[in-house]
């Protein structure tokens, strides 16, 4: 037990707990400290609503991060992954993320560069998200006055809703052309949903311009601040380990998959091809095991309840130590605080459900996880499939830093390629 601000909070550290939690929907809700103060900057995204009105909100987004949707959408992950490398990895895998999202949700060429306008406006835009985040126990209105007349945060904001609105008006513009059409993406169900009477009283009203121009905000800042820490730590790791590099290119040769360097000339990776590549998977798991991309989630209680004998009442905030739950050597036989991706081949292949949920679980699981894991699965085997070895250097240290999510530290590797 321990206070966050002025909260008095209850965590709990095991899976089986965790299980209890997040499959129990009446008894536990989403919590105001899953993003505290967020709302201040965007009132209507997904992640901070409850009740009736995330039902609604949920109704219009779901259907298009389903899996099956994804997938269709393989070849447009793997040309952002073609334009990648560049000298900033941090903001470089931040900008490949920014792209995917903004090809898949959107159909909209971000273009995003290193030193972009779109891109400097994200990061003042978060850099004072994660400030106001950081602070709970900052009284709202201090807080709301501090971004009002902060010049900086101000700029960005209209800029990032400038965008947000040409790519809005963009879909608009094509759904007059075409009608009776289905959505096949974010923006265009997003667009569809419009509705300036919906209301929580009918779930399928859909959305208000406001809600929906959040959603915009929101869907983007998640490819940005999180998706990309994934992929950071990715390279991290790699770095660190390259026996896994060569085993993985291993992999690729048995399958022919190495490629040259004219992309054009790829063989393409189709769903069968991605489901034969087990230890590329195993990769991808053990990146998201190991990374403390979020390294805890949180609910709050709606009704009295027990959890192994510990009461918590209504009202009450709970969290949940993710990384605590993926590091625990009582549900891991290897090391768990190693990485090693061959234990989901062998001593690890049965784990515990709960022991490793780096997305959460449940009613309020993360809504991008799938694409979020079938794109970083798709980065790393083309960063392979290039030749792209990432060498460990003495700056690369361990540590991380917390922003929307924990990345590393210092990131500081040395790219080179395999001589075909």
């Amino acid at each position: 037990m321990f206070w966050f601000g002025p909260h008095r909070c209850i965590v709990f550290c095991r899976p089986e707990h965790a299980q209890i939690i997040f499959t129990d929907r009446h008894n536990f809700e989403q919590s105001p400290l899953i993003m505290p103060n967020f709302d201040l900057l965007c009132p209507y995204g997904i992640s901070l609503l409850t009740g009736a009105t995330w039902k609604r909100h949920i109704r219009v987004m779901l259907p298009m991060f389903k899996r099956t949707k994804m997938i269709t959408h393989l070849d447009t992950i793997l040309q952002c992954a073609d334009r990648f490398i560049d000298p900033n990895l941090v903001s470089c895998c931040q900008s490949l993320t920014m792209n995917i999202i903004g090809f898949i949700g959107f159909d909209y060429d971000f273009d995003v560069k290193t030193d972009s306008p779109l891109k400097i406006a994200f990061e003042d835009f978060v850099s004072y998200a994660v400030l106001i985040m950081m602070m709970p126990w900052l009284p709202r209105w201090l807080a709301k006055l501090y971004l009002k007349f902060n010049w900086k945060y101000q700029r960005a904001h209209r800029f990032i809703r400038q965008v947000t609105e040409t790519i809005v008006e963009e879909e608009q513009n094509k759904q007059y052309e075409t009608e009776n059409h289905r959505p096949k993406n974010l923006i265009a169900s997003l667009v569809s949903s419009v509705n300036e009477d919906a209301n929580d009283q009918n779930i399928s009203s859909g959305l208000t311009r406001a809600e929906m121009l959040d959603e915009v905000l929101l869907s983007i800042m998640a490819g940005y601040g999180t998706t990309s820490v994934g992929l950071s730590w990715f390279i991290f790791f790699l770095s660190k380990n390259p026996h896994v590099q060569q085993r993985m290119k291993e992999e690729l040769r048995q399958h022919n998959l190495m490629m040259t360097d004219d992309v054009e000339y790829a063989s393409p990776l189709t769903e069968e091809k991605l489901s034969s590549l087990i230890y590329c998977e195993c990769v991808t798991k053990e990146v998201f095991r190991l990374a403390p991309t979020i390294s805890v989630t949180t609910r709050m209680v709606t009704s009295d309840t027990i959890i192994d004998n510990v009461p918590i009442h209504s009202g009450q905030i709970i969290f949940i130590g993710l990384l605590n739950i993926k590091t625990d050597e009582r549900y891991w036989n290897k090391n768990p605080k190693e990485f090693i991706p061959e234990r989901f081949l062998i001593e690890d292949k049965n784990y515990h459900t709960y022991a490793m949920v780096p997305f959460g679980d449940g009613h309020r699981a993360c809504l991008g996880q799938d694409l979020a894991w079938i794109a970083l699965k798709l980065i790393i085997i083309r960063c392979m499939q290039r030749g792209i070895i990432f060498e460990d250097t003495q700056e690369n240290t361990s540590g991380y830093e917390e922003k929307l999510a924990c990345r590393p530290k210092s990131l500081a590797v040395c790219i080179c390629f395999d001589r075909h």
